[in-house]
């Protein structure tokens, strides 16, 4: 006969209910978590620190107790998944539709990340099909903000989240407007700089107001010139002109 079950520690209501649900399904299920441990590849101490309420079991420990007790894993994934969320903190909703470029979608792969419970890196590489395609130094820099995701990267993640069908279009369309929009401040950073040196160059063109003798006839004129130290003669003599003074 196991020890007697220890009462639930003091957390919040979602990881409370966790607890609880899985104490009610292995009880319904007459099993002890002796018993339970026979049916997975766990210890009973994994099994009893998974129903207490002090932390939130991994997704693959919930999945063998659910597993074990013949209890819906639909119910198990949705309950860990808010009990997840609420160990993340309140945190702002990003709807995807609403994403105009890069540190909008970050915000809201963020988001859908914290609503699928937020896994671990391998998990999230597995639920994406494996070999590599979220890698765990991809992932690292993506969540560190020191990466833009490209699109591949982008739909890997809504799938490793739980995003299929039409909801995954949203996505895509997503990363090509914040695409879009990267691609027009490039153009229009690039732009400001040539309009820099533009004046720059211009700037750079200043003009000397001068009086001007000709060399041939001898008259003076008020002219702007580049360099004041040209020779000039007037227009009748046909050969330019010399400047007199600035």
């Amino acid at each position: 006969m196991g020890r007697p079950e220890g009462p639930i520690a003091e957390t919040g209501p979602a990881r409370r209910t966790l607890a609880l649900w899985l104490r009610s399904q292995r009880e319904s299920a007459s099993l002890s978590y002796e018993g339970l441990a026979a049916r997975t590849t766990y210890s009973p101490d994994t099994m009893r620190r998974a129903a207490s309420g002090q932390r939130i079991p991994t997704l693959k420990v919930l999945v063998a107790f659910a597993e074990a007790c013949g209890a819906d894993l639909q119910v198990a994934e949705g309950l860990w998944k808010s009990a997840r969320r609420e160990l993340s903190g309140p945190h702002r909703e990003y709807h995807i539709a609403y994403v105009i470029d890069f540190p909008d979608l970050h915000d809201a792969m963020q988001s859908l990340y914290r609503h699928a419970g937020s896994p671990s890196y391998s998990e999230l590489d597995r639920r994406a099909g494996g070999n590599g395609r979220l890698a765990k130094s991809t992932l690292s820099r993506f969540f560190a903000k020191k990466s833009v995701p490209s699109k591949d990267f982008t739909l890997a993640f809504a799938v490793a989240c739980g995003v299929r069908g039409e909801k995954l279009e949203l996505w895509e369309v997503a990363w090509l407007r914040a695409a879009g929009r990267r691609a027009s401040e490039r153009r229009e950073r690039i732009a400001k700089q040539e309009r820099g040196k533009r004046l720059r160059r211009k700037r750079a063109r200043v003009n000397f107001r001068i009086i001007a003798r000709c060399v041939g006839c001898h008259r003076h004129e008020v002219l702007e010139v580049q360099d004041p130290a040209e020779i000039f003669w007037c227009s009748s003599c046909e050969k330019g002109k010399i400047p007199l003074m600035r």
